[in-house]
């Protein structure tokens, strides 16, 4: 079984995982039809400086879509057995749907951050 978590705010992907209000996890079953949605309060301050990937990994999560990310926060991600598709923007539910057809976003990495230091000021 697949758990998506997809950033959210309102019923649009947040462009920005770390600083998103919510996450929206959708649970798959093996043909991918949805078999339970539910929601998941976002980090109260960057993402960056919480324990978010572990959070998500802790509630089954194993597939992020994100607007953007950082290649740290693909790597924490991946560390946690997340795997991150970035680039996707628009309704959360035609996300998840571009996603069960194939689609792997449109990827770039947010070149604020890294896996050095970094300020969180955006």
């Amino acid at each position: 079984m697949k758990r998506v978590a997809i950033p959210t705010k309102g019923t649009l992907i947040d462009s920005h995982f770390g600083h998103c209000e919510k996450f929206t996890i959708y649970t798959l079953s093996e043909d991918n039809s949805i078999v339970k949605t539910e929601e998941f309060k976002g980090p109260e301050s960057c993402g960056c400086k919480s324990n978010l990937a572990n959070d998500l990994s802790e509630i089954g999560v194993n597939v992020l879509l994100a607007g953007g990310m950082g290649q740290g926060a693909i790597n924490t991600l991946k560390r946690a057995g997340i795997e991150a598709y970035i680039g996707f923007t628009g309704e959360i539910t035609d996300v998840l749907n571009q996603w069960l057809a194939g689609s792997k976003g449109n990827y770039s990495v947010c070149t604020a951050h890294g896996d050095g230091d970094h300020e969180c000021s955006h």
